[in-house]
């Protein structure tokens, strides 16, 4: 059968996901969800910890309990954990006792906060973690979205976040107004485990104020960069020549569950000029053509984004998320890809790179792939 990366593909473990914006985790402990398992998150003594949600007793959430300085302390019997999970007191057994060797709790492989958002890695991430130079600079205004949930897996979200040749279609009524549907030529440049995609083209530009007066077409001139990085972080710079203004999304996707992915949404700005109105306004466009997407994205059915195979690599998922080793014939792929789906390849080989690269490293090949240029091998049309 054909592979797919699920929303619980155990590879995944290996990355950085967000799992809270840095202002959702407080004084108490936060329960979260990633890759199908809970995971509880804290501040001990104001340094951020991250542990599964159980405590190693009675399985009891950590989430349900409360923070005492450097230490969680769980709601039902009281044990005691510091940040590397080690614990520290069993009520119980008295003060000079000490807790069972076996008494810890799991700790992430690390926990860290950027951009605003709070990032865990269950297991060494084969990626670092995306750069967002514009929140540096201070010609960029920033408003957030409100979080929201999908049913859609998180990978056909970041693959939908990197098509461009759905706009005319599928955001007919914001962004999508009348350009043409051919999508020029364009290359995709690896980076390490992610890649760089950047193209030109003409598009509908209807936040440009100067468009309502005559001043500029509506069909405007726009370049386009995109940056990702595995497995679901993606930036976009969206720069309009004519109207001299510069737009960057920032995409995070926290895969919860099988059927819930988190969605989590940045806008920089450096057109508004600290106009708080214009701020609000231009973060319910960018909501409007959200949800242009989802409305789609939920409709499609799928369990998982489809992955390339390769001659060894068939059959069903294992226990890493990769495939079994059969021998087989590669399985004919289930998609049709054309020279304007380069970056949708290129999203694909990447996260089949990560799923392969934990196999190998678990049967103890760690040869450690790069993404290759899917521009030069799609499907002409």
């Amino acid at each position: 059968m054909p592979r797919r990366l699920r929303n619980t593909t155990s590879a995944l473990r290996h990355g950085w996901h967000p799992v809270a914006r840095s202002e959702e985790v407080r004084d108490e402990p936060v329960a979260v969800r990633l890759l199908g398992q809970p995971w509880a998150l804290a501040r001990l003594d104001g340094a951020l910890a991250a542990f599964a949600d159980r405590c190693p007793h009675r399985l009891a959430p950590l989430s349900a309990g409360r923070v005492d300085g450097q230490e969680i302390v769980c709601a039902y019997h009281g044990w005691r954990f510091v940040a590397s999970g080690e614990c520290t007191a069993v009520p119980a057994l008295g003060a000079a006792v000490p807790a069972p060797r076996r008494a810890r709790a799991v700790a992430a492989w690390g926990v860290t906060e950027r951009h605003g958002l709070v990032w865990l890695a269950p297991a060494e991430p084969v990626a670092d973690l995306i750069e967002l130079p514009e929140a540096d600079q201070g010609e960029f205004d920033s408003v957030w979205l409100t979080p929201v949930r999908s049913s859609a897996p998180a990978g056909l979200l970041a693959d939908n976040f990197l098509d461009t040749a759905h706009f005319p279609f599928v955001h007919a009524a914001t962004i999508g107004a009348g350009e043409d549907t051919v999508v020029p030529p364009y290359r995709v440049t690896p980076d390490g485990a992610g890649f760089t995609v950047r193209m030109e083209q003409e598009v509908a530009n209807p936040e440009d104020p100067l468009v309502s007066t005559g001043e500029h077409p509506l069909i405007q001139r726009r370049w386009s960069t995109y940056w990702y990085q595995p497995p679901f972080m993606l930036r976009l710079r969206l720069e309009y020549p004519d109207a001299a203004a510069t737009n960057t999304i920032l995409f995070c996707l926290q895969p919860e569950d099988d059927r819930s992915t988190r969605i989590y949404t940045r806008l920089l700005r450096d057109d508004l000029g600290g106009d708080e109105t214009r701020i609000a306004q231009a973060a319910r466009f960018e909501q409007a053509v959200l949800d242009e997407d989802l409305a789609l994205q939920e409709r499609f059915g799928l369990d998982g984004l489809p992955l390339p195979g390769s001659e060894s690599h068939t059959g069903a998922e294992s226990h890493t998320g990769a495939e079994s080793h059969t021998g087989a014939e590669p399985q004919p792929g289930e998609e049709v890809s054309i020279r304007a789906d380069a970056a949708g390849v290129a999203l694909r080989r990447a996260l089949a790179a990560l799923v392969d690269r934990v196999r190998d490293a678990a049967s103890g090949d760690a040869g450690y792939p790069t993404v290759p240029d899917a521009s030069a091998v799609v499907t002409s049309p």
